[in-house]
C-alpha cells in the first residue's frame, strides 16, 4: 500500500499537462547548433530562488570526459550517447529524466527512449514518450519492499512474474513527444529451471513464442527490429509454467541521444546490493553506457536505524557494483533535495540529515572520480524545502518530499546545462 500511496502523491503534485512546456520545434531548428543558446533559453526565473547556475564538482576533472566524446560522436552523425540514470521515486517519474531526454535529443537526436518497465510498477506509471499498459496477472516483485534478499530483479530492481494463461503486459510508443520511436524493441526477461512459455505481439500480430526455461538460469534477451515509428510490444504467459519478464528497450537506428530511465519508487542505493549482480551487470554492459547517474539519499533520509557512514559504505559498494560493469563509463552523482519537517507549530523546519547526506555523497564522488551536483545548493540551501512549497506555482508537493511538475523541470533543466559545461562540438 505505501508504494501506490506514495507515488500517487508524486502523480497528484505533477498534474500540470503532460506536454506542458515542451520544447518548441520551431525555436530548437532556429536555434541551430549553439547549445549556449539553446541552454540559455531554459532558464526558469534565473535568481528567482535558489542558484539555477550551481555547477557540478569535479575533482578529478576528467568525470565527463567519457560523455562528452560520445555526444562528439552523436554531433558528428557517428554514434549514440547513452545515459543509465538510477534513484528514487524523483527518477522514477521520468519528469526532470524526461526533460534532461528531451534537451539533449533537440539538441544531438532523438535515439529512442531506452528502458521501460513493461508493468506499471505503480498506478498510472508515466513514461515520457511512452505508454506502460495496466498489466493484467503479472506480480511485482520489487527490491527493497518487503524483499531483502538477493533476487534476480533484471536492469532496474523490479520483477514482474506471471504463471497464469493469458496474463498479459504491453508498451507503446506515445502519440506525443520526443523518444516515442524506435527502430529495434529489446524484449528483457528471465530464464529459469521451470519456466514456462512467453507469447509476444508487436503491433498487433504475433511474432514469437519464447521457453523462458533453462538451466542454470540465464537472461533472456530477444530483439526485434521495426521501422522507424510508434510500435507496441505486448507479451503474454501460455501458463505452462511462471514467466518473469522486466521490460523493453526502444531505440532507433540514428545518431543521437538515448536516456534510460532506471529509477525505482522507495528505492535505495544500498537495494541494488540485493540485485544478482552478474545478471544485472550483463544488461547492464548491453546498454553500453556512456554516463552513469546516481540520484539516491531522499529515501534514505528516514532511515533513523542507519548512519550516514552505513549509507556511504552501502553508496560506495553500489558504485563499485557499476565501476565493474561499465568501467569505460562516465559518472555523476546527483544530491538529493532538500526535505522539510513539520515542526510543533506547523511551520517547515530543516532536516539536518539531508545535508548530511549531500556531504558524503561529495566526498564519495570525488574519491571515485564522479562528477557531483548540490541539488541541496541548487534549491538554496538547507530548508529551502519551505521556500519552494510557498512559490507560485509551487516547486515542491504537498507531500513535502515530491517536487511538482515544474519544480522537476527546474531541475532537469539545471542538471542538462552543466552536462553540457565543457562540451566542445566536433571541429
Amino acid at each position: 500500500m505505501r508504494v501506490w500511496v506514495v507515488f500517487a502523491l508524486l502523480l497528484a503534485a505533477c498534474d500540470e499537462p503532460a506536454s506542458a512546456r515542451s520544447l518548441d520545434p520551431a525555436v530548437v531548428a532556429a536555434r541551430g547548433d549553439d547549445p549556449a543558446a539553446l541552454l540559455a533559453s531554459l532558464r526558469a526565473d534565473p535568481g528567482e530562488l535558489g542558484d539555477d547556475e550551481v555547477a557540478f564538482e569535479d575533482a578529478s576533472g576528467h568525470a565527463l570526459d567519457v560523455f562528452h566524446r560520445a555526444l562528439r560522436r552523436a554531433d558528428a552523425g557517428e554514434g549514440t550517447a547513452r545515459i543509465a540514470m538510477y534513484g528514487g521515486s524523483h527518477t522514477a517519474g521520468d519528469h526532470y529524466t524526461g526533460r534532461i531526454r528531451e534537451v539533449l535529443q533537440a539538441r544531438f537526436g532523438d535515439a529512442g527512449h531506452g528502458f521501460v518497465p513493461l508493468v506499471p510498477v505503480v498506478r498510472n506509471h508515466w513514461a515520457w514518450g511512452a505508454v506502460i499498459d495496466e498489466a493484467e496477472g503479472f506480480e511485482v516483485l520489487q527490491v527493497g519492499f518487503k524483499r531483502r534478499e538477493v533476487f534476480r530483479y533484471g536492469l532496474a530492481g523490479a520483477a514482474f512474474q506471471a504463471d497464469e494463461p493469458e496474463a498479459f503486459a504491453a508498451v507503446t510508443g506515445d502519440s506525443w513527444g520526443n523518444g516515442r520511436q524506435a527502430t529495434r524493441v529489446d524484449l528483457l526477461y528471465d530464464r529459469v529451471p521451470g519456466g514456462g512459455t512467453l507469447e509476444v505481439w508487436l503491433d498487433g500480430a504475433h511474432v514469437d513464442s519464447l521457453s523462458t526455461a533453462a538451466d542454470p538460469a540465464r537472461n533472456g534477451l530477444r530483439s526485434y527490429e521495426v521501422s522507424d515509428a510508434t510500435h507496441r510490444l505486448e507479451v503474454r504467459a501460455v501458463g505452462d509454467g511462471p514467466v518473469t519478464v522486466f521490460g523493453v528497450v526502444m531505440e532507433r537506428d540514428v545518431p543521437g541521444v538515448v536516456v534510460h530511465n532506471l529509477g525505482l519508487v522507495g528505492s535505495k542505493a544500498r537495494h541494488q546490493l540485493l540485485w544478482d549482480e552478474d545478471q544485472w551487470a550483463a544488461y547492464l554492459r548491453r546498454l553500453e553506457p556512456d554516463l552513469v547517474v546516481f540520484a539516491y539519499g531522499n529515501n534514505e533520509t528516514t532511515d533513523t536505524h542507519l548512519t550516514v557512514a552505513d549509507h556511504e559504505r552501502d553508496l560506495r559498494a553500489a558504485l563499485a557494483r557499476v565501476e565493474r560493469a561499465a568501467p569505460d563509463a562516465s559518472c555523476l552523482l546527483l544530491g538529493p533535495t532538500d526535505r522539510p519537517l513539520v515542526g510543533e507549530d506547523g511551520s517547515l523546519e530543516p532536516r539536518p540529515v539531508v545535508a548530511e547526506i549531500t556531504e558524503m555523497q561529495r566526498r564519495v564522488a570525488a574519491d571515485l572520480g564522479c562528477a557531483f551536483f548540490d541539488t541541496l545548493a541548487f534549491q538554496g540551501g538547507l530548508g529551502s524545502g519551505a521556500t519552494w512549497r510557498s512559490h507560485d506555482p509551487p516547486y515542491l508537493g504537498e507531500d513535502l518530499q515530491h517536487l511538482t511538475r515544474p519544480g522537476y523541470l527546474r531541475w532537469g533543466e539545471a542538471v542538462v546545462r552543466q552536462l553540457m559545461v565543457g562540451y566542445r562540438p566536433p571541429a
